[in-house]
């Protein structure tokens, strides 16, 4: 698959789906999610005692939560709750990411409507983009169903229903997010895609997981937006 450029994965669009951790802001700057992670396996641990593999072996907060799901409600709901107040309280120390101030107050003036969509929960979201100033700038969060595990990305169910929110179909939305579940979420709801490459590495694994195009600065797809529109 040869790549397209951000331009092109923009003109075609009339709003923007952003992910949260990575394009917006990073998350777990002072409170590291390998820690949080831990701290998890830790509480399902005291519950269960063994851990299952697919606990033990999960990469991070999310993934623990995801594989939790197995071990029953009570279980799950007590992790749930608990990465909320790790969530929360991680965003305390979040570092914003370069150039993303700038993405949205041209977004703003071009009139293309941004909504969050994001595997974090609603309150973190909230609280963040009101100590970074930008909440203003943000016409929707979709966040993680707190009831739901499997509608956090790469199922397209939190997409399609930011891209209603804002009253675009998903054709005409462009996600911009740094994961390979951030693509295949789009793809599956048929929405076009940028990878944000933040980090070594991460151009290929986005590239190969389907995103239109990859960029690797937020100042890279600002200065595209006004071109596109």
């Amino acid at each position: 698959m040869t790549a397209d450029s951000p331009a092109s994965a923009l003109r075609s669009t009339q709003a923007v789906l952003l992910d949260f951790d990575g394009p917006v802001c990073s998350v777990f700057a002072g409170y590291p999610a390998p820690q949080i992670a831990d701290e998890l396996r830790a509480l399902i641990r005291d519950a269960i005692g063994d851990l299952p593999d697919e606990i033990t072996d999960a990469n991070g907060p999310h993934e623990v939560l995801g594989a939790s799901a197995s071990l029953g409600n009570d279980v799950w709901q007590r992790v749930e709750e608990a990465l909320q107040v790790a969530e929360v309280k991680a965003v305390e120390s979040a570092t914003p990411t370069p150039g993303v101030a700038e993405f949205l107050e041209i977004c703003r003036s071009a009139k293309r409507p941004v909504a969050i969509v994001s595997n974090n929960c609603e309150a973190s979201v909230h609280k963040y983009l009101e100590q970074a100033g930008i909440a203003d700038h943000i016409r929707h969060i979709e966040a993680r169903d707190p009831v739901h595990v499997e509608r956090m990305k790469p199922s397209p169910f939190l997409v399609d229903r930011a891209a209603a929110a804002l009253s675009v179909s998903p054709g005409r939305c462009v996600l911009i997010g740094d994961q390979p579940s951030d693509v295949a979420a789009a793809i599956a709801a048929g929405t076009r895609s940028i990878g944000y490459a933040n980090k070594p590495g991460k151009a290929g694994d986005l590239a190969q997981a389907g995103a239109d195009s990859v960029i690797g600065d937020m100042n890279d797809v600002a200065a595209l937006i006004g071109v596109a529109s």
